[in-house]
């Protein structure tokens, strides 16, 4: 019992060891970077407050060899002219485009006037004298008619 306790005093004081051994190289990794933090400060204060060193980096930064030079009045005229000797080159010579083919309309089969194609006039003649005679059997003419001869009496009707 009191080995136990020993034992179990002992890991706990191994885990809080390596606790504070991973929180004491953190707060080193923190002070170096609040180190550098303060030495840039320093030097922006220095860059910022001192009107020569001041000039010297703005004409750095904005100079031909800074990532932002400034365009002299020289450097934009040869510019200009680039682009007016390619907008006014002459185009080179290129090969004709073939003639689009004339529009022709296209040909359609159109059914004379009054007649229905498919024979659905046959139909529905044939459907009227068979429905006078016999109404029974109209009814099982009509379930085997064609799609087209439906279609063709739906549109007579409505029309």
């Amino acid at each position: 019992m009191v080995e136990d306790a020993l034992l179990s005093q002992a890991r706990q004081t191994a885990e809080v060891a390596q606790r504070l051994q991973t929180i004491q190289e953190q707060l080193q990794n923190s002070h170096t970077v609040i180190q550098a933090a303060a030495e840039d400060n320093a030097a922006y204060h220095t860059m910022l407050t001192n009107p020569d060193m001041l000039s010297d980096y703005v004409n750095e930064f904005f100079g031909p060899g800074g990532p932002y030079p400034v365009e002299l009045p020289q450097d934009r005229l040869a510019a200009e002219v680039a682009a007016n000797e390619r907008r006014f080159a002459p185009a080179p010579a290129a090969a004709p485009a073939p003639a689009a083919p004339a529009y022709q309309r296209p040909q359609l089969d159109m059914p004379a006037p009054d007649v229905q194609a498919g024979g659905g006039d046959d139909f529905w003649a044939a459907f009227s004298q068979l429905s006078e005679r016999n109404p029974a059997a109209a009814w099982q003419m009509l379930s085997q008619a064609s799609p087209e001869a439906l279609r063709s009496k739906v549109l007579v009707s409505e029309g």
